[in-house]
């Protein structure tokens, strides 16, 4: 079986296994520990004790971590959210209480409020493309309908081949299209109940005799599957920038208009690239199933109305997408119209080398509504270089001074580094070095369903290798991360920091 290993964590500015915040952190401990000992000495016990107090807090900021953090990196997600209550931002009103009737305008909430509809037609004239723009972050976003055939069942070399294919259509995304303006792409794969429930369908309009036996035999089989019935569906969405795209905007004459017509020139290209890499794709998204997507992620009742409405894919006014009313619950669950969902980010991949089927319990052996969402995006080919080789001298000085030192060096911190040089060697031979966040949201109707559907995600990450921790106080912002099709929940590059 194809096997690959996934990249450790970044060791941007560590030492040791720690990081440049952290020496600070214990160092200044340090020294209010030796000048709490010296007013000890001095007989002065109560200063001391304060000066003792704070050297142990300094030393738990530092080193201890809650819930896969550290209490530094909670300190800015806690203050947030307090901030957030406090003015009233953590609930949304829309629907007949928002601002709308602009045809080209959402009411989303949160990080997703910037976006409004742009007027975008296909080469044929005819067909209209769902195009997002983001004036405040100079972004305009496509998602593309995709469906794969089954890779489970097929055998070694077809795999192979397919891992082949993605990995040359991965290097086209970060190369080709990264220069003409692609800043970043994602894969949401979200699966729902088949409340249109297609085989009864498929059954039903293509049987000829429907008072044999036969017949009779399907269609009491597929009823009764209908209840546990679910379909997935995959977009891949991918995000331009504005800026990068400058050029051509300006060739094309300026404003709205020649932004459509520059984004429009490669959407084609990219979905042929997806079609050669063995998936198959069923065309751009129109504004009405775009916003018909948005729609039933905010609203999972709404799911089984847009479904039967019409035979083919569901359908919605652009600019009904967003929610009426959305909320945070508590620190952990976000209420949205007739749903709550709650995310988890997947902190630690898989350490040990796994088959190219790792994730498959989780597609197959849940019956909750999920979405997974894998974003990711391109690192410039001279800032990747400086990356593996400040990973690589990174690694060589831990271990010189561990050496030094005469501490042990452990299996993990060898395989660490082995991933490391694998890395740089792949990126010598021309491969694309990608930043990356995989987030699974889970949604059910009632909190009770929810936390169950959830220990269950959690538990098939766990079995895969996985370390999944919920973004508590972070709801909100992950579930337009996950759960939309938007391709967000990467910080940008700052500097040379990749």
């Amino acid at each position: 079986m194809t096997q690959f290993t996934l990249p450790p964590r970044s060791t941007r500015g560590a030492v040791l296994g720690f990081s440049w915040g952290q020496i600070g952190t214990v160092v200044a401990g340090l020294i209010v520990a030796v000048v709490a000992v010296n007013l000890l000495a001095a007989g002065r016990p109560w200063s001391a004790a304060a000066g003792f107090v704070t050297a142990a807090m300094l030393f738990v900021l530092a080193l201890v971590r809650v819930r896969g953090r550290r209490i530094t990196e909670w300190l800015p997600v806690i203050a947030g959210a307090l901030v957030q209550r406090a003015v009233g931002q953590d609930r949304y009103r829309g629907g007949v209480f928002a601002s709308g009737g602009v045809e080209q305008h959402m009411d989303l909430p949160g990080p997703a409020a910037g976006y409004t509809w742009l007027p975008a037609v296909a080469a044929d004239g005819v067909t209209q493309v769902g195009l997002l723009l983001h004036r405040r972050e100079r972004t305009v976003t496509a998602a593309l309908s995709c469906s794969g055939a089954n890779f489970i069942l097929a055998d070694t070399d077809t795999r192979t081949l397919r891992l082949v294919d993605w990995a040359r259509l991965l290097n086209i995304l970060g190369t080709e299209y990264a220069d003409q303006g692609l800043v970043r792409w994602s894969v949401t794969s979200r699966a729902v109940p088949d409340a249109g429930n297609r085989a009864v369908r498929f059954l039903q309009q293509r049987a000829i005799d429907h008072t044999c036996l036969a017949y009779r035999s399907l269609a009491e089989v597929t009823a009764a599957g209908s209840a546990m019935a679910q379909r997935h569906d995959i977009h891949l969405v991918v995000v331009f920038d504005l800026t990068r795209m400058s050029g051509q905007i300006a060739e094309a004459g300026g404003g709205d208009a020649a932004v459509a017509a520059a984004v429009l020139d490669k959407l084609p290209g990219i979905a042929a690239s997806v079609a050669e890499a063995g998936v198959s794709v069923h065309g751009w998204l129109t504004p009405r199933r775009y916003a018909a997507v948005l729609r039933t992620q905010w609203d999972p009742a709404e799911q089984e109305i847009a479904d039967v409405r019409t035979d083919g894919p569901a359908e919605v006014a652009p600019r009904l997408a967003g929610p009426v009313a959305a909320e945070a619950v508590g620190w952990d669950t976000y209420r949205h119209d007739a749903g709550y969902s709650r995310t988890l980010w997947v902190a630690e991949m898989p350490r040990q080398p796994v088959g190219a089927t790792w994730l498959t319990p989780l597609y197959t052996r849940t019956t909750c509504r999920r979405t997974v969402t894998l974003t990711a995006q391109p690192v410039p080919a001279q800032l990747a270089n400086l990356a593996a080789r400040r990973d690589q001298v990174a690694r060589a000085g831990d271990a010189v001074t561990k050496q030094k030192l005469r501490l042990v060096r452990t299996a993990r911190e060898d395989e660490e580094a082995r991933s490391v040089r694998q890395i740089d060697r792949e990126q010598a031979h021309g491969h694309v070095r990608y930043r990356y966040a995989l987030l699974v949201t889970v949604t059910a109707a009632t909190v009770e369903n929810l936390d169950r559907d959830t220990r269950a995600v959690k538990r098939i990450l766990s079995r895969a290798g996985c370390d999944a921790i919920v973004l508590y106080g972070e709801q909100d912002q992950a579930f337009a991360a996950a759960a939309l099709p938007l391709a967000r929940g990467l910080k940008p590059i700052r500097g040379w920091a990749a």
